[in-house]
């Protein structure tokens, strides 16, 4: 069973994820699963130190 969460994120990310979702076909919904799908194996596999390059300020718009 699929649950529901809200999600704000800033509106540049909204348009990235929009145009994304209509280059490869998939939903911005199905992009964001498999990107938190991606982002807890990766925890799993390597703990907090992905949160390191992820909160790098060099890799923020």
């Amino acid at each position: 069973m699929a649950k529901k969460m809200p999600l704000s994120m800033p509106e540049k990310l909204k348009g990235d994820l929009e145009k994304m979702s209509n280059e490869v076909g998939l939903s911005q919904n199905h992009l964001a699963v498999l990107a938190l799908h991606s982002l807890v194996r990766n925890y799993e596999k390597k703990g907090t130190f992905i949160f390191a390059d992820l909160l790098n300020p060099e890799h923020r718009d």
